[in-house]
């Protein structure tokens, strides 16, 4: 036997010590593990960009008696879908930068600090591409406006608003199945 009586009798406890000098030693001996460098923005766009996305989902979808784009959520899902789209984000980047200018040139010090019709109106102006010769203008209007309504009425808000509520499961005509089996023959 290699374990005597010389031995002390917490070393020949077997299993229990075995495992107790293994959780010991893990605790100890653990390194915490090295954190990535992260970027200071907490999503695709900076915080100016996200200023203005914020207030482009506002003006499209507007809080009135009934919740707006901002209450659904629309941003947070625009930047998760921005995300993995690279091509959608560098347009959503040239497009927030081309609605700043604009409302630098409006006079105003951002497209946030604009009013609502002040915002519809560069918007409107993003829609018929006026003074834009590549055409970045009509696009990202006609891809923000898809997004924003696609975003809003997939979201649990916006199909409250018109009552809609989607199935628990499955197909309606298969929550009920007929009582017997259709035939070949009926």
């Amino acid at each position: 036997m290699l374990l005597t009586r010389r031995w002390p009798s917490s070393l020949r406890s077997g299993r229990r010590t075995f495992l107790g000098i293994f959780l010991w030693t893990s605790i100890v001996l653990r390194r915490p593990r090295r954190a990535f460098a992260q970027s200071p923005t907490l999503g695709p766009l900076d915080a100016a960009s996200l200023a203005t996305l914020e207030a482009v989902a506002d003006s499209i979808v507007p809080r009135d008696q009934d919740p707006g784009a901002l209450d659904a959520g629309v941003p947070g899902r625009i930047l998760a879908h921005l995300a993995t789209h690279p091509s959608a984000l560098t347009l959503y980047r040239a497009g927030l930068g081309l609605l700043e200018g604009l409302a630098r040139r409006a006079g105003a010090s951002s497209f946030q600090a604009l009013d609502g019709p002040g915002r519809e109106r560069i918007l409107l102006s993003l829609a018929s591409g006026a003074g834009d010769s590549r055409g970045l203008a009509q696009e990202f209007f006609i891809r923000v406006r898809r997004d924003v309504l696609a975003f809003y009425w997939g979201s649990v808000v916006g199909q409250g608003i018109v009552g809609y509520r989607p199935p628990v499961a499955g197909y309606p005509e298969y929550a009920d199945p007929p009582a017997r089996p259709r035939g070949n023959g009926q």
